[in-house]
């Protein structure tokens, strides 16, 4: 689906130049290039503008999807407020365009509406190519009167994230805090569920005698929130120690998280402090918290209960003290889990606090904010200038991301590797075919903002990349074992690089 985004200006619909009537730019635009829906963006003074374009639009049939947006931003030169607006309304635009491919206008409204639509682009926030319209009089007869401009080239300077900063001094305010810290840590997003989530685990930060349990899928960031806590928690400078519950083999638990003493089993040749004990007046970080057997679980209700552990093969009948705040986290249902009694039901009451982190598919308009973060810091790490076109951006904000942002870091990490040349088109995307133990397990599950004509199409377009690499970029063999025709791969292909 092609949408065009634009303000309208004084010279919507139509604009006079000496003497003389002419379309203004969004009707240029429409005459010139086919768009399936239009968004025009309307600031209070130019709704009696706005109304009459879209009076136009409609009247000459140059899209059958065209509505307004209101901007309520009295001040059309203030870059904040028009960049804080733009960022709502793309968010809902997204959510009902989801393959939607972005086409932006910038000949309508103020400079300042001009450069926060370029700053938005050059960033890689907004997945869009950017076109510009020009009076008649400025065109060679019979040329277009609408001109790309391709900020991708050489001859425009390169625009990137901000640079991270540290936590700020007690002067700071509690949002000033908690922004620096983001930054610190490279947690991105502006989604609003994302922000939610944020916001709720920056409060309970703040409450020290909370045990957090942090809930999402895997690759959804979590280990990321429980830095935020620490970083923004009065244990700051106390270790903050993970442990990945998953990984400890099960007769090993109970001595990994708690200690053993010499001889306590076969092997202890020496006295040996648990993860607790290394976390003492700091935080415990227990990842895949739904993997501990029972028997663990036990023991870890009682250190969240009295503080109190006991190492394996410890001979007195005094527990040992410590002073440790746990956050837990799984990608399992524990309720479930409850039920079915593979997990006890006191401890997961004993978590004082939950934090729900939104999936990469339900936050899909921070896609492009988290694929030019991520390959900032890869170009930063290796000194290389890679860049995403607009195109790459948009199908990287179509696909459905099982494996979350860890998912879109390795596909960033693998894109830039292979690219040849600075730009990373949707050509050179390197995405994997999903793992599946038989054929239903990978088909995500139906929700609010999935869409399944997007996911058939993005199988599609990976198992062509998939055969054409297979037969080294021959187009005849790749087709053969697609089932089609040389004439239909290529006609294939030629859709894409559309």
């Amino acid at each position: 689906m092609k949408v065009l985004l634009t303000f309208t200006g004084f010279h919507d619909p139509f604009s006079s130049d000496s003497g003389n009537t002419e379309t203004g730019p969004v009707l240029t635009a429409l005459s010139e290039v086919a768009f399936d829906r239009v968004f025009l963006f309307s600031t209070p003074r130019m709704q009696e503008f706005s109304s009459q374009t879209l009076a136009n639009i409609n009247s000459r049939g140059l899209c059958s999807e065209a509505e307004i947006l209101s901007v309520e931003v009295r001040d059309p030169t203030d870059y904040r407020a028009i960049i804080s607006s733009i960022r709502t309304h793309f968010r809902h635009i997204v959510s009902v365009c989801p393959e939607g491919e972005f086409t932006i206008v910038l000949s309508s409204g103020t400079p300042q509406i001009h450069a926060c639509w370029l700053m938005l682009v050059a960033s890689g926030e907004i997945p869009a190519r950017l076109l510009q319209t020009f009076p008649r009089r400025f065109a060679e007869p019979g040329k277009s009167l609408v001109r790309e401009v391709d900020l991708s080239g050489e001859f425009f300077p390169r625009m990137t994230l901000r640079e991270r900063m540290p936590v700020s001094d007690e002067s700071g305010t509690s949002e000033e805090n908690l922004l620096a810290a983001r930054v610190q840590i490279g947690l991105v997003g502006e989604d609003p569920a994302f922000l939610k989530a944020v916001k709720e685990a920056s409060i309970y930060s703040g409450y020290d005698e909370i045990d957090l349990l942090l809930l999402g899928e895997t690759g959804t960031g979590k280990e990321r929130f429980t830095e935020l806590v620490h970083l923004l928690s009065e244990r700051a400078t106390k270790p903050l120690v993970t442990v990945n519950c998953s990984s400890i083999p099960t007769e090993l638990v109970e001595s990994h998280l708690f200690g053993h003493k010499k001889g306590a089993f076969t092997g202890a040749a020496s006295d040996q402090p648990g993860k607790f004990t290394v976390a003492d007046g700091g935080i415990l970080f227990l990842d895949e918290l739904g993997e501990l057997p029972l028997s663990a679980q036990a023991k870890l209700l009682r250190v969240l209960e009295n503080g109190e552990i006991e190492p394996v093969g410890h001979a007195t009948s005094t527990s040992l003290k410590v002073n440790v705040r746990v956050i837990a986290a799984t990608n399992r249902n524990l309720r479930e889990m409850v039920a079915k009694g593979s997990f006890r039901e006191d401890l997961y009451q004993r978590f004082d606090a939950t934090v729900r982190i939104p999936s990469l598919r339900e936050r899909r308009s921070d896609i492009p904010l988290l694929c030019s973060f991520l390959l900032e810091d890869w170009n930063r790490k290796h000194k290389r200038q890679h860049l995403l076109t607009p195109k790459a951006l948009s199908e990287l904000m179509k696909y459905d991301w099982p494996g979350n942002i860890r998912e879109l870091r390795k596909v960033i990490t693998q894109s830039a590797m292979l690219t040849a040349g600075k730009k990373i088109d949707t050509k050179d995307l390197r995405f994997e075919l999903p793992i599946a133990d038989d054929s239903t397990s990978a088909i995500p599950e139906p929700e609010e903002g999935f869409s399944i004509n997007g996911h058939l199409e993005e199988i599609k377009r990976r198992l062509v990349h998939r055969a054409l690499e297979k037969e080294n970029g021959v187009q005849a063999r790749a087709a053969k074992l697609l089932g089609w025709s040389p004439q239909g791969l290529g006609k294939y292909l030629k859709t894409l690089d559309r």
